[in-house]
Formats: C-alpha cells, sequence, structure tokens
C-alpha cells in the first residue's frame, strides 16, 4: 500500500533523486557510521535498486532494517521515524508528501504524485551526461513501479490519469535516451508505445507531445516528408484539445526544420514565425504535465538549424549565438549541440578562428556527454574542420578533436544499450 512519507523529499533536497547518485553518498555514509559507532559491519549496508523504488512511491508498511536505518539518518539528518513515518496532514486533515504542491491540482496532473521526483531526476542527469548514462534507470522505473500502477491505479489510491501520464512521459524519455545512444530502432519502439499509451488519456496534449518527438527523430534519420506529417498531425490533434503554446512552438519548430530540409524557405520561415508568436504566448499559460519543456533557446537553437540548411548564414549565426546565451551552463549537451551549429555557420562563412574558438569550447565542455547522436555531429564537424588543415590553428584543433573522440569511443563502448525489444 502507497503512502505519502517524506523520504522522496530528504533525497531530492540533498540532490539525490537518481538511484546511482544516492547510492554513492549512501556507501559513503555507511563507512563514516561504521567508523563513528566502532561496528565495521555498517560498511557493507545497502540499498538495494527495488528497495529504493518502493521508498520513492512510498510503498513501505513499516521501518526498514535497524542499519540501514541508522546510516540514512547519518546520511539524511533525519529519524527514520520521520523519514518513512506518515505525512503531515493538510489543512483538510488528509496526508499527502511533502513534495506535492500546494493548492489543488488539475485533474490527470503529475505535481503531487510520486512520480514527479523521478522525471525531474531522470530528466536532470540525461541533460547533463547523456542518455546512455539513464536510459536503463528509466526502464527498470517504468516496468518495476509505474507499469504496476496501470492496472492497480484504482487500488492505490492513484489518479488513474496521472498514472497513464506518467507512462507516456517516462516512455517518449526512454525513446529519447535510445536516441541519444544511437538505438533508432529501439526509441522508434518506445516512441509507438508511448503514442498508443497516450490515447488512453483524455488530454489530447499527451499525444502532440509524443508526436513532436517522433517528428524530431524522423529528422534525425532523414525522413524528412515524414518528419512534416508528424509535426502538423501533432498541430491539427492539439486543436482540439487545450491551448499549450510550447508544445504549438515545438511542433511548428520541427515543421519548419523538415520543411528547410526539403529546401522550402518560404514556407519553413512561415514555420518559424508562427513558433515565435506561438512561444510568446507561453509564460501566461501553465505549463502542462505532459509536455516536455520547449523554452527560447531551444527555438533559437532550431531555428539556427533551418537557416543553415536554407543557406541564411548570418541570421543562423544571430540564432546559434542567442541560443548560446539562453542556455545556462547545467544544460551541457543542449549547449554542446548549440556549439557544434555555430561553429558549423561560421565555417560557413569562412570565419575559421572563431570557429576554432568555439571548437576548443566544445571539447573542453561536453567530454563527459556520453551521447552517440553528439558524437556523429562532432565526427561530422571534424570533418568540414579538415577542409580548413591548412591553417594552424585547425590542424591543432583537429589533434585534439581526435584524442577526444577515442576518448568518446571508450565512454560509448561501456554504455552500450541492450540489443532486442524493451
Amino acid at each position: 500500500m502507497r503512502r505519502a512519507i517524506l523520504f522522496p523529499k530528504a533525497v531530492a533536497a540533498q540532490r539525490m533523486r537518481v538511484y546511482e547518485t544516492f547510492t554513492v553518498h549512501f556507501q559513503r555514509a555507511a563507512k563514516e557510521v561504521a567508523q563513528l559507532d566502532g561496528d565495521p559491519s555498517l560498511a557493507s549496508v545497502y540499498v538495494s535498486r527495488s528497495t529504493w523504488d518502493r521508498w520513492m512511491v512510498g510503498d513501505i508498511k513499516g521501518l526498514p532494517r535497524h542499519p540501514t536505518c541508522r546510516v540514512l539518518e547519518h546520511l539524511l539528518n533525519e529519524t527514520a521515524e520521520r523519514l518513512f513515518g506518515p505525512a503531515e496532514p493538510n489543512a483538510s486533515g488528509q496526508t499527502r508528501p511533502e513534495s506535492a504542491a500546494s493548492g489543488e491540482r488539475p485533474e490527470g496532473s503529475l505535481e503531487g504524485t510520486p512520480h514527479v521526483a523521478a522525471l525531474q531526476s531522470f530528466r536532470l542527469a540525461d541533460r547533463q551526461l547523456g542518455g546512455g548514462h539513464v536510459y536503463r534507470s528509466v526502464v527498470h522505473y517504468l516496468t518495476t513501479v509505474v507499469a504496476p500502477g496501470l492496472f492497480g491505479a484504482t487500488e492505490s489510491g492513484e489518479d488513474g490519469e496521472a498514472v497513464f501520464g506518467a507512462a507516456v512521459v517516462l516512455t517518449e524519455m526512454a525513446a529519447w535516451m535510445a536516441h541519444d545512444a544511437g538505438r533508432d530502432d529501439l526509441a522508434s519502439r518506445h516512441f509507438d508505445r508511448a503514442l498508443r499509451l497516450a490515447h488512453s488519456l483524455t488530454d489530447v496534449t499527451a499525444g502532440a507531445n509524443v508526436l513532436a518527438g517522433m517528428s524530431h527523430l524522423a529528422l534525425q534519420t532523414q525522413q524528412v516528408d515524414v518528419a512534416v506529417e508528424l509535426a502538423r498531425s501533432g498541430l491539427a490533434r492539439l486543436a482540439a484539445g487545450p491551448r499549450v503554446p510550447a508544445l504549438s512552438a515545438r511542433l511548428h519548430a520541427m515543421e519548419a526544420r523538415a520543411l528547410a530540409l526539403r529546401n522550402e524557405g518560404r514556407e519553413a520561415r512561415q514555420a518559424l514565425d508562427s513558433a515565435r508568436d506561438a512561444l510568446t504566448l507561453a509564460a501566461s499559460v501553465p505549463m502542462s504535465p505532459w509536455v516536455a519543456p520547449f523554452d527560447e533557446a531551444a527555438l533559437a537553437s532550431e531555428a539556427a538549424s533551418a537557416l543553415l540548411d536554407l543557406g541564411a548564414l548570418d541570421s543562423a549565426t544571430e540564432e546559434a549565438a542567442r541560443a548560446l546565451t539562453l542556455r545556462d551552463a547545467s544544460r551541457v549537451r543542449s549547449r554542446a549541440f548549440g556549439q557544434v551549429t555555430l561553429a558549423r555557420v561560421l565555417l560557413a562563412q569562412e570565419h575559421v578562428d572563431a570557429a576554432c574558438q568555439v571548437g576548443g569550447e566544445l571539447l573542453t565542455a561536453g567530454q563527459a556527454v556520453t551521447s552517440l547522436r553528439l558524437n556523429n555531429q562532432l565526427v561530422l564537424l571534424q570533418g568540414e574542420f579538415d577542409r580548413h588543415r591548412q591553417v594552424p590553428e585547425v590542424r591543432d584543433l583537429l589533434l585534439r578533436m581526435a584524442a577526444a573522440a577515442r576518448h568518446r569511443r571508450l565512454l560509448l563502448g561501456s554504455l552500450a544499450l541492450p540489443e532486442g525489444p524493451q
């Protein structure tokens, strides 16, 4: 029986929402407690992934074993009774998770459900490290925590719409992580599954969001006509539901990217204008729980790529530089893609020195990102720099790029995703 407990909020406050991060800190705390208490056996206390998953959704009947409680209390500076006891009642006398937002939540919202912390943690880790690091954790969470809830939401007291919504969002996230790790076949299967799950929701927004992701994947796999149709299908679906400006902007941006690749310049620019117009309304409309984030930096990045494909190099430079200015340093992978685009535009403009500077910054900042998608972009960029190898600065950069490529191959090889259906 799931219930509201403090534990998920306590680990979130310590930035340990992901199991792997929690485990590192827990093991360190166990060694400290073993020394403090003079009990070497405490150093071997361990929390399994399945136990962690149950704790994160409040699936616990009593306190953990005493040694585990001792380490948790040292790590989180809270008593075990408080970490795993009932949450404090709200004004109406009902208990709720302390991480829940105040006030009433809309029907089907993910806010206030136990899946919010997991979703945010996976998204943060994915942005900083790349999908290869986090994919297995997302799939494990989906199969062991979310999937059982799809058939037992009523018994557990959870909102069925919210549980299916969490399944859609996390399945789409798994699709992007698979794509990031170079498994487009796996990504396509996840997207298809997410779209089928979205049909179970009364809110059409979830399905439109999945179609935006599918359109983006089609772009990445050179299925340009398919990308246009998917983006337009998403816009048509969205027209039948609530107004979601950020998602409208993303769908128009995908349409613009595809039209630019078809060299339909006028239509591509119109789609970009529609995306900008939609995004100006985003701040005035509450964000839907089903929608992946899409902001001005993301739009600037997509616009830069579209304009580069259209040969509008000055405008592409402005948009690429704007995307990097708007995107903060924590978004390592997004900034890396933006730097790739800016370097490509600068090379197309024969601004080789400036491109080398951007390339050097890219290698320094993006070396820890395990993304096959980024790796492929870097390989292409290396080929574009190679055409200017007569320039001494370029030759030096090419040597650095070759060394970085060898390092990335080792990292990517260790993070290969499993074969077979997921």
